[in-house]
């Protein structure tokens, strides 16, 4: 298992708006773009992303699942499946002082395959999800000061 984990703060927009934001599966495609190789729409909140990694490419399918606001937390769940890259991935809100910032934290766990994955990951699979990740948080940050 390969844990993944970026955070990015995000400037004058409270928790609850981002929370708002990030629930809705139609701006997953804003989210997205430009953060992988390619990415296409297969559904509402749906998508099948191209990540190059070495010699040949790989797709990693990426799915809107749902909103958790259990135990005070604010949570938007999404499930990722591919060759390496089968797993969850999670955005985690936190208020940050003043209370108009928010943290948002972005983690993925991931099943590499075991002794195949590691191979993967050092063939720079870990450094293109990383890369991708820290992309989509920008963007995520970009379309809330939009």
């Amino acid at each position: 298992m390969s844990v993944l984990t970026t955070d990015l703060l995000i400037e004058g927009v409270r928790r609850d708006d981002v929370l708002a934001w990030l629930s809705e599966p139609a701006h997953h495609a804003r989210i997205l773009e430009g953060a992988w190789d390619g990415c296409v729409q297969t559904g509402p909140g749906a998508f099948t992303l191209t990540l190059k990694t070495g010699p040949r490419s790989r797709e990693m399918t990426y799915r809107f699942e749902r909103v958790d606001e259990e135990h005070g937390g604010r949570r938007v769940h999404v499930t990722l499946g591919g060759r390496r890259t089968n797993g969850k991935l999670h955005f985690s809100l936190r208020t940050m002082k003043p209370a108009a910032n928010t943290l948002v934290t972005l983690h993925a766990d991931l099943d590499n395959g075991g002794l195949l994955g590691m191979v993967a990951e050092w063939a720079g699979l870990r450094v293109r999800l990383d890369q991708g990740f820290r992309a989509m948080l920008e963007n995520t940050r970009k379309a809330l000061a939009s």
